[in-house]
């Protein structure tokens, strides 16, 4: 085999998970027969976007998966303002790391620079299976108890359901009253030794974020993620960030490994959340985690889709510095471990990683046969 990759084949996966989530995936293959599974779940239309990058890429060589964006001919501004894009490369960048590392005989761990591991911790993210819940405290606090009797020593819930901060005279404060209780019932239920974390999906601003920290502070509140996006209000959430007492966590819509960086160093977060799926892929994160690292800060990749994303996030997290727990979509979809072959290995709060070459799996075809599809694109 050439140390050069060329890629020849592409697929589309999808699967139904519930009324609200769908999983959707992509098979790239070399024209060699190696075959990488990447999870692009992302609310646009990727396909319409990979399938023309994966046409500029026929027959031309990749040395590295960071020449993707060159040969393709994209520009990083095109990638930062298309969240499709940046998802369909993100990809592409991952599918080469991964085929490289089946050629070499190495675990997706071992080809981004770490020592293969046999477990990671993992975080319950509460939020998706309570979307199938009334969202009242005792939902909250049910399924928080439930994480930490499945040994999840870290919890996530997204409690703001009320909160707009578009609505016109809003009291942000005040519109947080329920979900504050929700958190609160959360707490109650897992006891003062397991993490409390809070995800706000950008619904505050800086006066209520300040406003609120206090009573996240009295709850233990272990990280404030998101209260204003870190994209567009960078220079809010640094000053947010000055008059909290917990870490601020962000990033999850990001592309490229200066982003974080950057964040970090100017003291708009602590602990950033790339997101394979769309920061530029796996390698791309490592480099990301590297980087924040130098300027003090810790990493915990975002993710609560499914376990092809999962798994790589795995292999990601074992070989990047300053890692914090791998997020967990807890009880979103009580089959989704045979999406995988070999299957999903979650317990005790941790994610056990396969030891074969690269990813170590492939999808499963008689589960993704039973909830989804697959498909091939008009390509050459």
């Amino acid at each position: 085999m050439s140390d050069d990759i060329t890629l020849g084949t592409l697929r589309y996966a999808s699967v139904t998970v519930n009324d609200r989530t769908q999983w959707n995936f992509a098979e790239i293959g070399d024209d060699e027969g190696l075959t990488a599974v990447v999870e692009t779940t992302s609310g646009g239309d990727v396909a319409g976007r990979l399938t023309p990058i994966m046409q500029a890429l026929a027959g031309r060589p990749i040395d590295d998966e960071a020449e993707v964006v060159r040969v393709a001919g994209l520009s990083l501004r095109q990638i930062r303002q298309d969240f499709a894009l940046a998802t369909a490369v993100s990809a592409v960048r991952t599918a080469v790391v991964d085929i490289r590392a089946q050629r070499d005989g190495l675990t997706l761990t071992q080809a981004l620079g770490g020592q293969s591991v046999d477990s990671i911790e993992l975080y319950a993210n509460t939020n998706r299976h309570l979307l199938t819940t009334d969202r009242n405290p005792r939902d909250f606090a049910a399924t928080a108890e439930r994480a930490v009797r499945d040994g999840f020593r870290t919890v996530k819930c997204t409690p703001f359901d009320e909160v707009n901060p578009g609505a016109p005279g809003a009291d942000l404060r005040e519109l947080a009253r329920p979900g504050i209780e929700r958190l609160a019932a959360a707490r109650r239920a897992i006891g003062p030794d397991v993490t409390l974390l809070v995800d706000c999906h950008s619904r505050f601003d800086l006066r209520s974020a300040c406003d609120l920290a206090e009573e996240f502070a009295q709850l233990d509140v272990g990280w404030f993620e998101e209260p204003v996006n870190p994209e567009r209000d960078s220079d809010v959430l640094a000053e947010i960030a000055a008059c909290v007492s917990m870490p601020i966590a962000g990033g999850e819509h990001a592309y490229g490994a200066e982003f974080f960086q950057r964040l970090v160093a100017t003291g708009a977060i602590e602990v950033a959340m790339p997101d394979i799926k769309h920061c530029g892929g796996v390698r791309e994160a490592v480099r990301a985690a590297t980087l924040v690292a130098r300027h003090g800060g810790r990493t915990s990749l975002h993710g609560p889709s499914g376990p092809v994303s999962i798994v790589a996030g795995g292999h990601v997290s074992a070989a990047m510095p300053a890692a914090l727990p791998l997020e967990f979509g807890a009880y979103e979809c009580p089959w989704r471990a045979d999406l995988i072959d070999p299957p999903e290995q979650v317990r005790d709060g941790r994610l056990r990683l396969p030891a074969g070459p690269g990813l170590g799996f492939h999808l499963n075809p008689a589960t993704l046969e039973r909830h989804g599809q697959a498909w091939r694109p008009a390509f050459p």
